[in-house]
């Protein structure tokens, strides 16, 4: 009995910890989306950086190489317009791990370009394009929730 509440306890644990660090690597990828909307490749290089140190630093989980490949092609591109033609491959992987098992803490929403077709990923509802920064700044729609 005792052994089964510490395996219990220990999966439990990890669980958590893992949601602890969706919040972390959630809020690594909203810094690199406000970096693309504002067109800020300096910023947009540092903050890609630190997703990618971020995702290469957790444990094991699902979607953990996927992100991390994702993430290398990401962090490779040379300039902000490669950096918005990665960043969809992030995106949807992203949402993969937000929409799992856990809460967020907060509402996420998946948003959608229709003239680039892909998609992102924010914390307001309200819309701003990251792959088109200022000149389409509010094309897109919201196409799922995660409470």
């Amino acid at each position: 009995m005792k052994k089964l509440f510490s395996a219990t306890a220990a999966i439990l644990f990890g669980f958590s910890a893992f949601a602890q660090n969706t919040g972390k690597l959630l809020d690594n990828y909203i810094s690199v989306k406000n970096a693309l909307v504002s067109s800020d490749a300096p910023a947009a290089a540092q903050a890609i950086h630190t997703l990618y140190q971020s995702v290469k630093a957790e444990t094991d989980f699902a979607e953990k190489e996927a992100l991390l490949q994702a993430t290398e092609k990401l962090h490779k591109a040379a300039n902000i317009e490669k950096q918005r033609a990665a960043f969809n491959d992030i995106s949807t992987v992203m949402w993969a791990v937000v929409k799992g098992p856990g809460k967020t803490g907060q509402a996420v929403y998946y948003q959608y370009c229709p003239m680039k077709k892909a998609y992102w990923l924010s914390k307001e509802k309200e819309i701003k394009n990251p792959y088109y920064g200022s000149a389409m700044l509010s094309c897109g729609k919201v196409v799922e929730t995660k409470e």
